[in-house]
């Protein structure tokens, strides 16, 4: 595995959508992650947290985990619609990024890139048991880079 302290790749640079930060995050079993998040998501916590006429703020949404088998695809995979309308992702696919040692910061050799239906805070889970959070406050495409010797997803999480 390479060095998880060494420089973010270019292609994932690259791939990192349009207006969007990143969080650095922590994971379950302690390794560091990152997460891409839209400006506007803190914006929009707060304002969908106490807005009375944001339904879907105030419908109690149903938590899900489901196991899946979701390995490294350089090419999107477009998930069977009763899969997709139970954990309210359409799409996913895992990018596997090379090491650049000319770039600075931390490096993370893979990326989950999966796009949402409905506001959740997701978590997936790879085969070494890890686990990544990214709170969606959008309906969009969405980004989370991390560190696996063992990066299929085999479980997904939504509350």
């Amino acid at each position: 595995m390479s060095d998880p302290t060494s420089a973010p790749s270019a292609t994932a640079q690259a791939d990192a959508p349009t207006g969007t930060n990143t969080k650095e995050a922590t994971s379950k079993n302690g390794n560091k992650y990152q997460v891409q998040v839209h400006p506007d998501s803190v914006a929009n916590t707060e304002a969908t947290s106490t807005s009375s006429s944001s339904s879907e703020a105030n419908a109690k949404k149903a938590g899900f985990a489901v196991d899946v088998n979701w390995p490294p695809s350089e090419d999107w995979v477009y998930l069977d619609q009763d899969l997709a309308d139970k954990i309210h992702i359409t799409r996913y696919k895992i990018v596997h990024h090379d090491y650049d040692p000319d770039q600075g910061g931390i490096y993370f050799e893979w990326t989950i890139w999966f796009t949402n239906t409905a506001n959740y805070d997701f978590f997936f889970e790879d085969k070494t048991h890890d686990e990544y959070e990214n709170n969606c406050f959008f309906k969009r495409d969405h980004a989370t880079a991390y560190n696996s010797s063992d990066p299929t997803i085999i479980r997904v999480r939504g509350v």
